[in-house]
This record gives C-alpha cells, structure tokens and sequence, in this order.
C-alpha cells in the first residue's frame, strides 16, 4: 500500500544552518497492516505524518501510495488524495463547534455529491457503528470526550479511507473511555480498517501489527 524509500526532510535554522528531521528514512506498509510509530517529543513524527498525508511535499526521496509516485502529484491532487483516500484522527478531536453532530460528520462525504437520503443513512449507520446511535442533533458542547472521539472516528471511516491516520488518538482522554476507544479501534481492524498510529501509549501501540520507533531521523523496528 505505502512505500517510503530514502526520505530526507530538513528544516532551516535562525542561523541559516539545516537541521535535519528525516534522514534516509524508509517504510513498507503492507495491505490490510496496521503500524504504531513512537518516539519522542521533536523526533520528526508530525513531520513524518505530514509527508505521509501529502500536506508536505519538500523533501527527497520516494513516497509511493498504491504504486503511485506522490512527490511529483500537484497540490489539488494531494488535497483530493487525501479528501478521498484518507481518514485523520487526532487528541484535539478537530470537530466543529457551531454545527451538530450529523453535520460533522456528513461533511466528509460532501465531495461525494450525494442525495440527503443517502448522506442521512450513511451518517446513522456510521453513528451505530461507533456507538452513538441517536446522536444526529446533538452539538459538540454536549458531548463528554470520548463521545466527541467517537464522532471523529465516525467522520473519518464513513468515507471508506483506504488509510486512516491517528495522532495521539487517546492523548486526551482518561483511562477507562482510552480503553473503550481502544476497543473500537481493534473492531475496526478485525473489520478491515488500516491504521498508521502515533502514539505515546503502550497500550494503544500493541494493537498494531508492528511498532516502529522514530530514532535519530530514521524509523527502527520495535516488534
């Protein structure tokens, strides 16, 4: 599915030196596997998803999704690559206030150009798979943590991504609704779902098929 071979991704400095964030950093995610990626705070992992996503396209290097070639894509076909191929998930949920939960969630299918009917049975299915059935007309203020985590995730898989990718999914949540979205997390990828995760949380890495540790610029294999 995703191939990264030789990625060198640097940042200028005040003092017109480079640092380098990436370096020489491959990666080979297969289909139907799910990947942790750990490492700590400034180790290059936002940048690493940021490549992945195709919201960065400077650096060098080979970036492959499907056999296709990503670096050389224009900016509208990154923003459509990731509008239609992938799902995000992140600790700051990155939900809309001002608009109810079927409105949060049915604006990922709105490039789709679907009737209402079907945007309304999409979203109530999704909304019962996450455990929410029922939630349509409520609006993000009265949702507890792990029920907003819970919309996101709705957002980000009615689409059908062919990745979904999470940053720090439970970083904000306590630890029993943490263990009922790691729950939801392992249906997902008995259901099929793949995942590239990162995470600070043991437990949240050992449901994915491997664990990866960002080290020096590099990825290294952890199990």
């Amino acid at each position: 599915m995703l191939e990264l071979n030789g990625i060198v991704k640097g940042f200028s400095t005040n003092g017109g030196n480079v640092r380098t964030v990436l370096e020489e950093l491959s990666l080979t995610v297969g289909a139907k596997e799910s990947v942790a990626i750990v490492g700590r705070s400034g180790s290059g992992k936002s940048t690493l998803l940021k490549i992945i996503s195709g919201m960065d396209n400077d650096f060098l290097g080979e970036y492959l999704f499907n056999k296709e070639e990503m670096r050389r894509k224009s900016s509208d076909k990154r923003a459509r690559f990731r509008r239609e191929k992938l799902g995000f998930i992140t600790q700051r949920f990155d939900l809309l206030d001002d608009r109810n939960v079927y409105e949060n969630i049915a604006i990922a299918l709105s490039h789709l150009g679907l009737p209402k009917s079907e945007k309304k049975q999409k979203v109530a299915e999704i909304l019962g798979y996450v455990g929410l059935h029922g939630y349509e007309k409520k609006f993000i203020g009265q949702l507890s943590g792990g029920e907003m985590q819970r919309v996101s995730i709705a957002r980000a898989i009615i689409k059908k991504p062919a990745l979904i990718i999470a940053d720090e999914p439970t970083g904000s949540l306590d630890e029993e609704t943490r263990d009922d979205i790691l729950s939801l997390f392992k249906q997902m990828m008995e259901d099929g779902h793949q995942f590239i995760i990162v995470t600070h949380d043991k437990d949240v890495s050992k449901i994915c098929d491997r664990i990866l540790k960002l080290y020096r610029g590099t990825l290294i294999n952890v199990s």
